[in-house]
């Protein structure tokens, strides 16, 4: 058997060396074929990488000019916002478009803590600012209480409407009818 072994290698010399290199070569892959699929794996992850930065650069022209408006926003919106530690400023805000509209506030609270609204651990939770709750109690006519209105929605600081009720009221003002209004307002605060 052996004899016939040494006689078929040497009439087949390059069937045997391919049929060698073959087997060489499929252990080879064998083995390799686990690192294979990681590097296959690896090249797809890089190439994704690669698009991705290759939007963002894209998306990146004029992110400077962005970011200059985006901060001077901020530098607005900042200077709008109310105190909360200012009381009597922010009350006397409130006064001061009584006086303009000729409406009369009745009462005016500010609450003890924001609105839970917009407080942390809420629906609308606000990360950079706070706000603060008021309560108005106005007397006026249905022109003077939307006009208050109209001007809480156009003055500089960012005031919200949160609740609105109006009632008849007992007197009778030389304009018309007096109403009385209770308002809930949420003001924007550093």
């Amino acid at each position: 058997m052996n004899h016939k072994l040494i006689r078929t290698l040497k009439e087949y010399p390059i069937a045997v060396l391919c049929a060698v290199v073959i087997l060489v070569c499929s252990a080879a892959i064998f083995l390799r074929g686990g690192a294979a699929l990681q590097l296959s794996a690896k090249e797809a992850d890089l190439n994704s990488r690669i698009r991705t930065i290759d939007q963002n650069v894209k998306n990146a022209k004029g992110i400077r000019e962005d970011v200059e408006e985006v901060e001077l926003l901020v530098e607005q919106i900042e200077a709008r916002l109310f105190n909360r530690d200012q009381r009597a400023v922010n009350i006397n805000f409130f006064y001061d478009v009584e006086d303009r509209l000729g409406i009369r506030i009745a009462n005016i609270s500010q609450m003890p803590t924001e609105d839970a609204l917009y407080s942390k651990g809420g629906v609308k939770e606000l990360k950079l600012h706070s706000t603060i709750s008021y309560n108005l109690s106005l007397n006026g006519t249905f022109q003077q209480i939307l006009a208050f209105l109209y001007e809480l929605h156009r003055v500089d600081p960012m005031i919200r409407v949160a609740g609105f009720q109006i009632a008849k009221g007992g007197a009778r003002g030389s304009d018309g009818e007096t109403l009385d209004a209770r308002l809930r307002l949420v003001v924007l605060a550093e």
